[in-house]
């Protein structure tokens, strides 16, 4: 019999200071284009002042993530 399979979910959830919608940054088409950063990657160089895009309405601005 073979195994279950089991799904990850992964989002990087933010409050948008552009039009202040909750976010999934990853919803944005282009947000693992050109980045040297890992899922769940937390308080590093690379995972501050990352500059990000919203989904929503477009606004760029920076996040420091966090796990």
């Amino acid at each position: 019999m073979a195994n279950t399979s089991a799904t990850w979910i992964v989002e990087l959830n933010c409050e948008c200071p552009g039009c202040g919608e909750d976010v999934d940054l990853l919803d944005h088409a282009d947000f693992w284009h050109g980045r040297n950063l890992a899922v769940g990657e937390s308080s590093t160089e690379r995972s501050r002042d990352v500059e990000v895009v919203c989904p929503a309405c477009g606004h760029e601005f920076e996040v420091d993530c966090r796990y």
